[in-house]
């Protein structure tokens, strides 16, 4: 893999579970010096291909495990996608009066219906509500005055889905990729998404702002003896890569533990990056106004840590943020 194919998608279930997705994900690129434009993008376009699922949508246990391929996130891959594919995924979805990603299921059944976000005065708290002790804390003094504010817990929630080849197989013809094949017995197969609960804590500054997520790592399981390279080339090719490419990096994921993130013309830059001993994925974005000057910058982290997946978002210079993540305890 090269250095731009970095070492975990997350789809929209149910009416009232995909509603709460979109409020966690609205959250965490919400006011305009602190939001990024990598969720917008993330849910447009990753969907589509059933195993690439974003963090903040955890997966499912299933009992019989051994009957199902199991996707967990573990590592984070970083796909580069240029400006006309997202103003094709922004068409469809105009078009069609919905993201490209629900387009693909049919029958979606929420299994349980999460809790509405509640706000804890403490990190402890919060961590002991959703089932996450030891709840990761930065330890010593936090940079630019920053200081915790609050902890929000988005409760656990479940899914079922079913796969509908048709309109698959439509997304991909509106997107001109005529020699994608959809492989054969998917149609009507189950896929069930599990979301486990978040926590988001909230650090505030005079000028600056951090938030930090974390939840226990996703699970979404797939029909057995599903071809997940397959699928995630055919991801791939929807997030613009061509043919060859897309065959080659499809090669070099392990598509039952990595999350391809998608990375938006406006990032900056993103780079693979060590945190606490793991792998993770650092990625920087711009801002412009409407008259496209440039405005405050700011960042997305992305890792795990054993069974747990961390995010970190800041307007803080990547190595203040590197440093914040580093000692958390």
């Amino acid at each position: 893999m090269d250095d731009r194919f970095l070492h975990e998608l997350r789809r929209e279930p149910g009416p009232g579970f995909a509603r709460a997705l979109r409020e966690r994900l609205r959250g965490l690129e919400d006011a305009p010096a602190r939001g990024f434009n990598l969720m917008p993008a993330l849910a447009s376009a990753a969907g589509i291909a059933l195993v690439v699922a974003l963090f903040t949508v955890p997966a499912v246990r299933v009992a019989a495990q051994n009957a199902l391929d199991l996707f967990r996130v573990r590592t984070f891959a970083a796909v580069e996608v240029d400006q006309s594919r997202l103003d094709q995924l922004r068409a469809i979805h105009d078009q069609l009066g919905q993201d490209p990603a629900s387009l693909v299921f049919d029958h979606q059944e929420v299994l349980q219906q999460p809790a509405q976000p509640m706000d804890y005065p403490s990190a402890d708290l919060a961590g002991n509500a959703a089932g996450l002790p030891n709840l990761r804390q930065p330890r010593g003094a936090l940079p630019n005055g920053l200081h915790f504010t609050k902890a929000t817990v988005s409760g656990e929630g479940a899914a079922r889905m079913s796969v509908n080849t048709e309109k698959l197989r439509k997304v991909v013809e509106m997107l001109g990729l005529t020699d994608v094949k959809i492989p054969a017995g998917l149609d009507g197969q189950q896929v069930t998404v599990h979301k486990p609960a978040v926590v988001m804590q909230e650090f505030e500054g005079a000028t600056n702002h951090m938030s930090l997520v974390e939840s226990l790592s996703p699970e979404v399981s797939l029909p057995p003896g599903t071809d997940m390279r397959q699928l995630g080339e055919i991801a791939l090719r929807v997030l613009g890569l061509e043919a060859d490419e897309a065959r080659r990096v499809a090669s070099s994921i392990d598509w039952k533990s990595t999350v391809v993130v998608p990375v938006p013309p406006t990032a900056e830059s993103f780079r693979q990056v060590h945190v606490n001993g793991q792998t993770g994925l650092l990625i920087r974005f711009g801002q412009t106004d409407e008259n496209g000057k440039r405005r405050k910058s700011g960042a997305l982290l992305l890792w795990t840590e054993g069974e747990r997946v961390l995010a970190m978002r800041s307007d803080l210079p990547s190595d203040v943020i590197l440093d914040v993540a580093q000692s958390l305890r």
